[in-house]
């Protein structure tokens, strides 16, 4: 993959899709402990719902990542800046859990970390 852009976005999207395995993970996990009586089935609701939440958040910046338009950046710095204040805006606007937002930011620099050791 020659430009530095296309792989960050691509990676950035793979660990996204990595984290909604992780919540279908923990969602299966509360699954069980509901059937072992180690949770109410109010805490299992409430925890479902922030799940789905969460999910449903984590698809709109996938989404995001998805109409990114590699022309409009110079360097993965610019496009970082960008989808760091995008995703920030459409955390905010969407009333999302403010997990979304910071799960988001630990990918982000993780990912411009690789991709920038890489060059």
């Amino acid at each position: 993959m020659g430009d530095a852009r296309e792989k960050f976005l691509k990676i950035l999207k793979a660990e996204l899709e990595d984290l909604r395995a992780d919540i279908r993970l923990v969602e299966r996990r509360a699954v069980e402990r509901l059937a072992h009586d180690e949770i109410t089935e109010y805490v299992y609701k409430e925890n479902d719902a922030l799940f789905h939440l969460e999910d449903k958040a984590i698809c709109d910046l996938i989404f995001v990542i998805d109409g990114i338009d590699l022309i409009l950046y110079k360097n993965i710095e610019e496009l970082a800046l960008d989808l760091d204040d995008r995703v920030r805006n459409l955390v905010r606007e969407h009333e999302d859990p403010e997990a979304v937002y910071r799960f988001f930011q630990r990918k982000l620099f993780k990912v411009r970390k690789y991709v920038e050791s890489e060059d």
